[in-house]
C-alpha cells in the first residue's frame, strides 16, 4: 500500500470510515474494469456497502455486513468477535475464543475461524496461510491464505484488528473477511475487493465498535469511586485511522495519532 491511495476514495470523511481500504486495496489497473455496484444499506443505517448485481445483503446491523454472491461467495464486513484474556477455560454468551491477548493476530485469526466452523458443524479447518502483512497500527494484520475442510476448498482474504482487553479481561477483535471457492478465488478477486473498498460505516457506530466491550461502571451522580476500562488512543481518536490507511509521514500526522505534527 502506498500513500497514493488517499485520492482513491481511501480517506476518513466526516460520514464514514473507509477501514474496509486496509483489507483489499487493489492496483490502479484494476480500476478500468470496475463492476457497477448498488448501494445497499443495513435496516439500522449504521453501514452500508456497494454490491453488483446477482449478490445479496444478507444481513446486517451495529456496523456489520454480511453479503454473498451467486456461486457461494461470502463477505463479513466488520465482525466483532470477542477474545476472552486467557490461556483456556469454559466460554460462555458471546464470548468466542480464550487467548491471551499477547498470542500472535495469526493464532487469534485463526481461533476465530475455527469457532465459526465449529458452530456451523463444519469439521476442522485445515488452514495455509500465504501472507501476514502487519498494518501501521501494531493490534492490525491483513491475511491471505485458504483453507479445506473435506471436499470444500476455499481461499480468503482477511484483516483483523484485536483491541485491548477491558477491565474484565475480554477483548473485540474486528474482523473483515472474503472468502470465495479455491477454483473462483482469480475470477472474483477484483470484485470482492472492490466490494470491501466499498463498506462504510456511520461515526457514531464505529466509536462504539472500537470501545472496550465492558461498559464502565460509574457510581450514580458520576464522580470517583467506579472503574475505567483502559482505551488506546486508536480507540478514542477515530480519526486516526485515516492516517493509518493513507500511510502518512510522521510529520502529517497529530500527536494524538502518534505524530509529529501539533494538533
Amino acid at each position: 500500500m502506498n500513500r497514493s491511495y488517499r485520492n482513491r476514495g481511501c480517506s476518513l470523511v466526516t460520514a464514514a470510515l473507509v477501514i474496509g481500504c486496509l483489507i483489499f486495496a487493489p492496483p490502479v489497473a484494476r480500476e478500468s474494469s470496475a463492476t457497477t455496484l448498488n448501494r445497499v444499506t443495513t435496516d439500522d443505517k449504521t453501514a452500508s456497502v456497494g454490491i453488483p448485481d446477482g449478490w445479496k445483503l444478507v444481513s446486517g446491523g451495529n456496523g456489520h455486513i454480511y453479503v454473498t454472491g451467486p456461486h457461494d461467495e461470502r463477505i463479513n464486513l466488520a465482525s466483532l468477535v470477542i477474545g476472552k484474556n486467557a490461556a483456556g477455560g469454559p466460554l460462555g454468551g458471546e464470548i468466542v475464543f480464550a487467548l491471551p491477548y499477547g498470542a500472535s493476530l495469526r493464532d487469534k485469526f485463526s481461533a476465530i475461524l475455527q469457532a465459526g466452523a465449529a458452530k456451523q458443524g463444519t469439521p476442522a479447518l485445515q488452514l495455509a496461510f500465504a501472507s501476514e502483512v502487519p498494518m501501521r497500527i501494531p493490534q492490525c494484520s491483513r491475511f491471505l491464505g485458504g483453507w479445506t475442510a473435506g471436499s470444500d476448498s476455499q481461499k480468503f482474504e482477511a484483516l483483523l484488528c484485536s483491541f485491548p482487553p477491558d477491565i474484565l479481561g475480554l477483548y473485540k477483535n474486528l474482523v473483515f473477511l472474503a472468502q470465495v471457492p479455491a477454483s473462483l478465488a482469480a475470477q472474483d478477486r477484483p470484485i470482492v475487493e472492490q466490494i470491501a473498498q466499498s463498506y462504510r460505516v456511520t461515526p457514531g457506530m464505529l466509536k462504539k465498535m472500537l470501545a472496550p466491550y465492558t461498559t464502565p461502571r460509574l457510581p450514580a451522580g458520576g464522580g470517583g469511586g467506579g472503574f475505567a476500562a483502559p482505551v488506546s488512543p486508536s480507540q478514542v481518536h477515530t480519526d486516526c485511522y485515516d492516517y493509518v490507511i493513507r500511510e502518512s509521514p510522521p510529520s502529517e500526522v497529530p500527536v494524538h495519532c502518534g505524530g509529529l505534527m501539533p494538533g
